[in-house]
């Protein structure tokens, strides 16, 4: 609820702990931090049986960037390259999110790409080639054969969940059950994506909450 998402932090790490088997999860609220930073110190006294990584999606000049093990907001509007830098800089790990969506415009798509990859100074960590939203339908099998073809970037997959019901349906699998575990293996490259994509019940209940939401701003 820090951004555009069903769910608060208190129902989504107990969905996480007991609808779930995740070993790690992350929460990447749009353009802010303090969700996840609340969601860690709630974690960190309670007795979950998951790891947890704070991070965020930054909105860039050319498409969305996941940053993972952060501690400070980094401010939207940025080029792709600034935001992957200043994401380094904290000692975190920068995702590209979606990309390669032709329809989407948060999409991050191939000229950047390319341009990130002939770089020696700015470099991704990973490419999210699975996402269970819409933003995937087509697009993660193009993401996956051109980074397969082209790049050879360590793939992630991801749930993009704006509501409680997607938490999950789409994961990366690792080797290990810890947050420190997973970035080892994302940073080793020994990291697969995996799952489904959202049911139609998330579309509506996520529908249907927006248009709530736009109904009380009206009203």
């Amino acid at each position: 609820t820090y951004s555009d998402g069903i769910g608060t932090i208190e129902q989504i790490l107990f969905h996480a702990q007991h609808r779930t088997n995740l070993a790690v999860i992350a929460l990447t609220d749009h353009d802010v931090i303090e969700g996840a930073l609340r969601a860690r110190d709630l974690w960190a006294i309670g007795n979950y049986r998951f790891d947890f990584i704070v991070g965020e999606e930054i909105s860039t000049q050319q498409g969305h960037l996941l940053a993972l093990f952060i501690e400070k907001r980094i401010r939207p509007g940025l080029s792709m390259e600034r935001s992957i830098d200043l994401v380094h800089e904290q000692g975190g790990l920068a995702i590209v999110a979606h990309p390669l969506n032709r329809v989407f415009r948060h999409s991050c798509q191939r000229e950047v790409l390319d341009r990130i990859a002939r770089s020696k100074d700015t470099w991704l960590d990973g490419i999210e080639t699975w996402n269970a939203s819409f933003c995937g339908i087509y697009a993660n099998r193009v993401a996956m054969s051109t980074n397969r073809r082209v790049y050879g970037w360590p793939e992630l997959g991801n749930s993009d969940a704006h509501t409680l019901t997607a938490i999950g349906s789409g994961c990366t699998w690792f080797e290990g059950t810890t947050a420190r575990e997973i970035r080892e293996c994302i940073e080793a490259g020994l990291t697969a994506p995996g799952g489904r994509l959202w049911h139609v019940n998330d579309y509506v209940h996520l529908a249907s909450h927006h248009l709530q939401k736009r109904r009380q701003r009206v009203a």
